[in-house]
């Protein structure tokens, strides 16, 4: 590369997240659903290789199944469920029947399809798996959107700012790298 060109980003570095850049806690979700999205992305992409009858790349599946595990659950879901839910019950959802409650049954959801397309992935059914990343990519998509457009909103308009920093110091613990490299760490590229 000559000196002065730009290089172009490298999409395995996309969605990292500064955290010096802000203190709204909001911002985090975001950022930690572009990374979902992009995992999505390449898990879609995998599928059509396994449903075009391509060898099943186990590596890729179990990279997936730690990301859910790792990423989804114990940062992102932890950071819903322990900090965000419970300040925007304090300000009036109901726990059992409002956004929070239906947010949490998809969490429920979503583990149940990972835990579908881990008994696939064990046992080498690509049918399976196929349908089973099928059903878990559509609840995760509907449910980031949901979050997107109607809860973090929401967050925004009923939790004071004070309230919403001192947020993003509790998410602090719960960092985590958000590059595609970090999670998908298989052999070949991406996009493919």
């Amino acid at each position: 590369m000559a000196s002065g060109e730009a290089s172009s980003p490298d999409p395995m570095d996309a969605g990292a997240y500064d955290w010096e850049c802000t203190d709204d806690p909001i911002e985090v979700l975001l950022a930690e659903h572009r990374t979902i999205l992009q995992v999505l992305d390449e898990v879609e992409r995998e599928c059509r290789r396994v449903e075009a009858q391509a060898v099943l790349r186990e590596a890729f599946w179990l990279d997936l199944l730690r990301f859910a595990d790792e990423f989804d659950t114990r940062l992102h879901h932890e950071k819903e469920e322990r900090i965000l839910f419970p300040a925007l019950e304090q300000r009036g959802l109901s726990p059992t029947s409002g956004p929070t409650a239906v947010l949490r049954d998809e969490h429920l959801r979503i583990h149940h399809w990972q835990a579908r397309i881990a008994e696939a992935i064990t046992r080498r059914e690509k049918s399976r798996l196929a349908a089973a990343t099928a059903h878990y990519v559509d609840v995760v998509r509907s449910h980031v959107l949901k979050e997107n457009q109607i809860l973090f909103p929401l967050a925004r308009r009923l939790i004071p700012a004070d309230e919403l920093a001192r947020m993003h110091r509790e998410f602090r613990p719960l960092a985590a790298d958000q590059s595609l490299r970090h999670w998908l760490r298989h052999p070949y590229p991406l996009g493919a």
